[in-house]
Parts: C-alpha cells; sequence; structure tokens
C-alpha cells in the first residue's frame, strides 16, 4: 500500500515539474489498481485517488459498483408477533455508490448536470418487480434508498477530497468488508462555473481468491455434484460426533 502511494506522489511530481508539457491537460489521474483480492480474512480496503488540476476547479469522484438484485419485505404484526408480509424486488440499482467532492454538489451543479452524470443518491434507475402500484412501488424505491444509506452503501460526502495548491488532489474511498464481486467504475469530473470541463473514468475488478474462489467455482460449475459432497461431508460429521464416548449428566 506504502509502495503505490510513493509511486503516484513520484507521478504527480514528476508530472507538476514539466509544466507545459500537461498544461493542455485539465485533468489528470493516476492509475488505480486493477484487481482486488477478497480472501478469508478481508475486513475491506482502502484505496487512494491521486490526481492534478488546471487552476482552481472543483472536482467530484463517483464510486460504482456493480449492479445487483435486492429483496426487501415489510413486517407486519399479527398480535404480539411480527412477521414477513409483502415482498418486492428492486432490480438495477449499484450495489455500492460513493460520491465523493470538494464541496456540496447542489453548490457546484445544476441539476440538469447533476442527472446527466448520475450525481443523484436516489436518482439511480431501480425497477421495482413485481409491478406495483404507482405509490406502493416509489414507498419500495424510497425504503431501498434509506436502508442503502444507513448500511453507509450510498454516501455522499463533500470533504473526502483534499485539494494542495489548487493542482494536487487526494481522496481516500473505504470499502467495506463485504464487497460484491464484480467490476467497479471511478469516475473523476473536475467543475468550474457550473460545467463539467474534464473528465476521467478508470475501472478495476473485485474477486474471489483462495479458498473462497474454489468454493465458489465448485458450486456455480457442478452444483449437483458440490451439494452432494457437502450432504455427505455433513452427514460423516455427524456420525463421527455420534461415536464420540461421552459422560451422561446426572
Amino acid at each position: 500500500m506504502m509502495g503505490g502511494w510513493l509511486r503516484r506522489a513520484l507521478f504527480f511530481a514528476g508530472w507538476m515539474l514539466c509544466g507545459p508539457a500537461w498544461a493542455d491537460e485539465p485533468l489528470v489521474v493516476a492509475p488505480a489498481p486493477s484487481e482486488i483480492d477478497i480472501t478469508t480474512d478481508f475486513t475491506g480496503t482502502k484505496l487512494k485517488e491521486v490526481g492534478s488540476i488546471r487552476g482552481p476547479a472543483d472536482v467530484i469522484i463517483k464510486l460504482v459498483g456493480p449492479k445487483q438484485v435486492a429483496k426487501l419485505s415489510r413486517e407486519t404484526r399479527i398480535g404480539p408477533f411480527w412477521v414477513e408480509g409483502e415482498t418486492a424486488s428492486l432490480e438495477g440499482a449499484p450495489s455500492l455508490l460513493y460520491l465523493y467532492s470538494t464541496a456540496p454538489i447542489d453548490s457546484i451543479l445544476p441539476p440538469e448536470e447533476q442527472n446527466k452524470y448520475g450525481l443523484v443518491l436516489e436518482g439511480v434507475p431501480v425497477h421495482v418487480a413485481p409491478q406495483l402500484k404507482a405509490h406502493a412501488e416509489e414507498d419500495w424505491r424510497m425504503a431501498f434508498f434509506r436502508i442503502k444509506e444507513r448500511q453507509g452503501y450510498y454516501i455522499e460526502d463533500d470533504s473526502a477530497i483534499k485539494v494542495f495548491g489548487n493542482r494536487l488532489f487526494i481522496a481516500d474511498m473505504r470499502l467495506p468488508g463485504d464487497l460484491q464481486t464484480g467490476t467497479y467504475t471511478v469516475e473523476t469530473l473536475v467543475v468550474k462555473s457550473g460545467k463539467v470541463v474534464g473528465r476521467n473514468v478508470g475501472q478495476f475488478r473485485v474477486r474471489l481468491s483462495g479458498i473462497e474462489r474454489w468454493v465458489w467455482n465448485a458450486a456455480h460449475d457442478n452444483a449437483w455434484l458440490f451439494g452432494s459432497l457437502f450432504t455427505l461431508l455433513a452427514m460423516l460429521l455427524g456420525f463421527a460426533l455420534n461415536a464420540i464416548p461421552y459422560r451422561r449428566a446426572r
């Protein structure tokens, strides 16, 4: 981690010393890691984005995770008990959405520009299935966003990006331990006078590594065989535990 940070710092030191060689570029971003491996002891990780801009400007970083299918249920009270009531499946929304900026996004971009670049947390498209009445569908959508924000998967933070000398900017992005596997997109925008004047898009993949990857591949590529072996192992474990002598309590 430290080695990667030093390489990025040296990279931008060289760019800034060159001056005119990059003066025509409104935005330069250091390459992000191409892969993040999830192992048994994975508890999350921190990504550091380093970039340079030309003169005073605001910066927005949008981190988007792969799309997911979320199933929500509404609990219903029957007497003294709470039981599962209505359910709905929501599709198409990203599993993770971080919006980092140097100032509140509402204060640096008009609504039309925010919608154009997908910079509204509750503006991402979500398909609710099965089709419900309009007001019920909106209730499920808003419940989905509330849960995502409460769990820390949808975040808007206007203090996460630090700008130095109107040229260098640094952002720390903390990723949770239960990341969904797939491709993540990091989009960086430079904003001046209410307009986006610079844009950079990068990607990285999150994948399982070690025993988790082997189990996942086995369960998906040979589901019937994996299930049979798992059942057999569970039966053998049960027989072994029953065979162990124990002292009967009196």
